[in-house]
């Protein structure tokens, strides 16, 4: 599907600016969770999805089989969650890439009185950009926390970082500044992942 909208004319426009619930839907649920299905899924743990688009209280039914979950290990039956971490100005990024190609960074970004979008270069120092994103990783833990999801309920959050490219040394600060402050919670699992490389980890539960 994403495939298929990218190779039209417009596509490329259409999947940065998610101008439909189709695109909307593909790029903020079902990438994410094919995400996740990728990385999880393995000899002994053998995963199927069925997305629900809906208002229940969660994206997708989750049926797992294996020696993996015959042995107690992760639930039969769970359900995912969906969640996006961006900088509060993306939309105005992807705007501006998609009307004119280039921007300067988020942080430089904002809108004039006439609707154009004015972009100028700002200054990072040292790793204060990924300071910056682990609390917008951790707002999207502490707002989900506080709804209720069934049981077994997995929260996947896709990160748009805002500054590319992270190094190992990058993501492994974002790691452990989200896993030293995440609230109290229910899921099952924290699945945190960037949207651009192979970046990922997980938080668990205190047991």
């Amino acid at each position: 599907m994403f495939e298929d909208i990218r190779n039209e004319p417009d596509g490329p426009s259409r999947l940065r600016m998610r101008t439909s619930t189709v695109e909307k839907k593909l790029v903020e649920e079902i990438l994410p969770i094919c995400k996740y299905l990728q990385t999880k899924y393995g000899a002994g743990r053998y995963m199927s999805v069925c997305w629900k688009s809906g208002s229940q209280p969660y994206d997708a039914e989750l049926h797992q089989a294996g020696s993996y979950i015959d042995q107690g290990y992760f639930s039969s039956i769970g359900f995912l969650e969906v969640t996006c971490a961006v900088h509060p100005k993306d939309y105005l990024n992807r705007e501006l890439l998609s009307t004119q190609g280039f921007a300067f960074g988020t942080n430089g970004l904002s809108r004039l009185e006439n609707r154009t979008i004015k972009s100028v270069p700002t200054l990072r120092s040292n790793q204060d950009f990924v300071e910056q994103f682990a609390q917008y990783v951790l707002k999207r833990i502490k707002d989900k926390a506080k709804k209720p999801y069934p049981a077994n309920t997995t929260l996947i959050i896709s990160c748009s970082l805002d500054t590319n490219p992270y190094m190992p040394d990058d993501w492994g600060l974002l790691q452990k500044l989200v896993t030293e402050a995440s609230p109290t919670h229910n899921f099952n699992e924290i699945f945190v992942y960037s949207n651009i490389g192979e970046y990922s980890f997980s938080i668990w539960p205190a047991r």
